[in-house]
This record gives C-alpha cells, structure tokens and sequence, in this order.
C-alpha cells in the first residue's frame, strides 16, 4: 500500500526480525496516519537528495523497539520516524545537504545523523503540527546528542 509516491507502509514497517514481521505490521495498522506524515517528510528529503533511500527501520511495536534496543520513549511505536540510508551516496553528505537544504524541510520534525556500533544512518522523524521546529542533531552512541546548526 503506497502512502507517498516513493514510500510504502510495507517499506515503513519492515523488520529484520523476521519472526515479528507479521505482528509488527499488525501492530501499525493504527498508525497509517502517522506513517503517512512520516512518509511526507522522507519526500521533502529524497526530493533534496535526489536519490532513493533504503529504509532501515519505520515503525517498531514496543517489543520490536526493545528487542532492537529502542527507546522507551522512541516515537517510532508511534509511527512518527525512520532511519534510512541514501543509495549512491555517503551518509555524511546526505546529512550535509539536508541541513544545508532545511528551507525545504517542512514536514520533518527532527533529523539526525546517527553511528553506532560501527553503522551510519539518518534517522527523521515527521511534525504532526505544521508550527514545531525542525532540528538537526548527531551521535555516536544513540544516547548522547549534539545539536547541528
């Protein structure tokens, strides 16, 4: 089921954890809307990028999260975020290009360049109100967070 031109809620709800793939998926059902919005703001990043994305991880049931080692309070159980990694291009100038393009960023909520244990990727997460700001953060950890202007 496509929720944006380029991005589907198959795409959004996948796993590695093959095991939960159908319960997660399940699990989402109420959180289309949310995903949609999530969608939204991965367009106004690939429209920057100008090149497809491989979506990592969209919306996680609790037991997902935790298994992965997710927040507790991580707005992926809502369907609010994702992480990707752009095709044909380093993760760090993807980053560089979506801060220097925020002017085009209307539907993301926050967008942060995250690497952990020796993987790099992006991870967004949608505004639900058009009047949040958006923000730019990195870490190495997934803990500890810096602001980037």
């Amino acid at each position: 089921m496509k929720l944006s031109e380029h991005f589907t809620f198959e795409e959004l709800t996948v796993t590695s954890h093959t095991s939960l793939q159908k319960t997660n998926r399940l699990s989402a059902e109420p959180f289309k809307k949310n995903l949609t919005y999530t969608a939204g703001a991965l367009e106004e990043i690939r429209a920057v990028l100008n090149v497809p994305m491989t979506i990592t991880s969209g919306f996680r049931m609790p037991s997902l999260n935790s298994a992965v080692g997710g927040s507790k309070t991580s707005k992926h159980t809502q369907g609010l975020c994702a992480d990707f990694q752009p095709i044909g291009m380093s993760v760090g100038d993807a980053f560089d290009l979506i801060t220097a393009n925020k002017d085009k960023l209307h539907s993301v909520r926050k967008a942060i360049i995250e690497g952990v244990q020796g993987k790099n990727w992006i991870h967004v997460q949608s505004k639900v109100l058009a009047n949040e700001p958006t923000q730019f953060f990195s870490t190495n950890d997934g803990k500890n967070f810096t602001e980037v202007v």
